[in-house]
């Protein structure tokens, strides 16, 4: 359903002014429930309407026919509803073509050009007196644009928009399941305050949680202050009635989960049941993300930017938002710099000695798979002690046996000492990779003998161009005593507050927890600390997509120098 966006320029340009400044609650239209198509119960018409929402696929399975463009015809399995107007029904702007809104809540209600997010309640108040550009739908209006392109104002949709072959029973399904889409608030809503909640695991250190939590309470108290400095001004016009049901206060709290990770499932219930909030905003963890994620795609929770190196890497998954897929994303980058080398013989055999830890084990499995993708044999892998000293003697015995091309040493700075006494028996690899991340400040610690020798897989920007951008962190780090900067927790934290703020404003009034992620999935790229850059796009759940391949400089003042482009996945 393409045509011009709905939102008041009025709104575009002061709400980067005003930040998220606390109003009224507008009244929401009154939406019908769901319906149950014929010999279906209401569950069941909802599935098989998100299905044909999603995924372009009818009740029977086929998938749903449509042309566009006049005379194209296209599956709807590659031209889905969600594709252009996302998955909470809000509509998407891109190349020009802007799509409408497709929810319940929009659909239900006249659409008006000039404030469009005004309920008609306050288009009333206001003594508003404008035509609407198109009345409501009804089913009978709707089933028509949707089959024919044309809205019950007599306004033709843009070509681009399908116009889908569906039968009347066909149509009631996916009428129903459009009638509750976004059709009311999401939990965590609650009168004029947006809840939140972050998550911390038991084993990080209070100066790591204090890391992550100092820049989040700073920003959600300055939100609030800010808010109420405004007070009756956002109202002296009909663009400030309109822009005011924009805002919110912010309420934050702390879940703290005690014991193993199998029981933080029941913790996590109790915490939400107890305290609903809308999304999850960072958290933190030393281990595996998958029971805090496995959660929230449960209970369809957003959760923005955990602190975390080991993330659910999925193809499918959509609550969560990561910075980027971790350890993994190093062994791929390792996999697809080691293919695209020149010199082949560095990649005629390669071996993978994995510390069998969660962080050596998800750097392996990233080369693998990757190397896989690239149409590659399968290299060997030998596991190695998840800690201490490598055994130089045994690891000096195995490459002698193996005679690898190139080593994949997924350990820490714990090799070292361990390649320094097999260059000293000369009996060195050729080549040889180590993760930057489990290196941390150490990587420039590399013997110089090493250096021209080894990789580095590096999934930050360069060092000598990061200050520049975590400088910006400092605004929301009063109060933090202790700061630990090459942790990179407060400055992954104020991006993802950064990021937060835009989606938040670019919501508008729509508060829906997939409508939150649609809206950062529309955003340019960021360029904030740390990362390079941050990418979105509809789905997409790994904002930072590359990794530089880094090597040690020679010399008494050694520094990381990169021998990669910015590594794409």
């Amino acid at each position: 359903m393409s045509g011009r966006r709905e939102r008041s320029p009025f709104l575009r340009l002061l709400a980067p002014l005003l930040g998220m400044l606390l109003l009224a609650t507008p009244a929401i239209a009154q939406v019908k429930p769901p319906a149950a198509a014929a010999g279906l119960t209401a569950e069941q018409t909802l599935a098989l309407g998100e299905r044909m929402y999603r995924q372009g696929i009818l009740p029977s399975g086929e998938p749903m026919s449509s042309i566009v463009s006049g005379d194209v015809q296209v599956s709807g399995t590659s031209f889905s509803c969600v594709s252009c107007h996302l998955r909470g029904g809000l509509g998407s702007w891109e190349g020009g073509i802007v799509t409408l809104p497709t929810n319940g809540a929009r659909l239900s209600i006249p659409r008006y050009w000039k404030f469009p997010n005004l309920s008609l309640e306050e288009r009333k108040e206001l003594k508003l007196q404008n035509p609407p550009a198109r009345p409501a739908y009804t089913d009978e209006t709707l089933a028509h644009l949707i089959r024919t392109g044309r809205d019950p104002g007599g306004k033709d949709m843009h070509p681009v928009m399908p116009r889908y072959y569906l039968s009347d029973p066909d149509m009631a399904i996916l009428l129903s399941y459009l009638g509750t889409l976004s059709a009311k608030h999401s939990p965590g809503v609650i009168g004029d305050t947006l809840h939140f909640a972050t998550v911390i695991t038991p084993e990080v250190s209070e100066d790591d949680q204090q890391a992550m939590l100092v820049p989040i309470k700073n920003y959600v108290q300055r939100h609030n202050q800010f808010s109420s400095g405004f007070g009756n001004r956002m109202y002296l016009g009909v663009g400030g009635n309109e822009m005011s049901g924009a805002y919110r206060k912010m309420a934050l709290s702390v879940w703290r989960l005690q014991g193993a990770p199998d029981t933080w499932g029941t913790q996590l219930e109790a915490f939400l049941a107890k305290d609903p909030v809308f999304a999850m905003l960072g958290g933190i963890s030393y281990g595996d993300w998958k029971p805090i994620h496995t959660f929230c795609e449960s209970h369809q929770l957003p959760c923005l930017f955990p602190v975390t190196d080991l993330p659910v890497v999925s193809d499918t998954d959509w609550y969560t938002q990561y910075f980027s897929k971790g350890y993994y994303q190093e062994g791929q980058a390792a996999a697809r710099y080691l293919n695209g080398l020149d010199d082949p013989a560095a990649a005629r055999k390669v071996l993978q000695l994995v510390q069998d830890t969660p962080q050596g084990r998800a750097l392996a499995l990233g080369f693998r798979e990757a190397w896989a993708e690239l149409g590659r044999s399968p290299v060997k892998e030998l596991p190695l002690p998840p800690a201490g000293a490598l055994d130089v003697n045994g690891l000096a015995a195995l490459l002698s046996q193996e005679k690898p091309s190139t080593v994949l040493l997924w350990t820490g700075d714990s090799a070292y000492p361990a390649l320094d006494a097999l260059f000293q028996k000369g009996s060195l690899l050729v080549n040889a990779f180590l993760s930057g991340r489990l290196l941390g400040d150490r990587a420039t610690s590399l013997p110089e003998h090493l250096r021209s020798r080894v990789w580095i897989t590096y999934p930050y920007r360069e060092p000598r161009l990061e200050p520049k951008y975590s400088a910006y962190a400092d605004t929301l780090l009063a109060g933090l005593t202790k700061r630990h900067p090459e942790t990179r927790i407060s400055t992954r934290t104020y991006a993802m507050i950064q990021v937060l703020r835009q989606a938040l404003m670019d919501m508008d009034r729509h508060f829906y927890r997939d409508n939150l992620l649609d809206r950062i999935g529309m955003q340019r790229d960021q360029f904030l600390p740390d990362y390079l850059r941050l990418s979105f796009g509809p789905g997409q759940r790994y904002a930072s997509k590359g990794c530089y391949i880094m090597q040690v400089s020679p010399g008494p003042a050694p520094v990381l120098v990169r021998k990669s482009e910015w590594v794409i996945h």
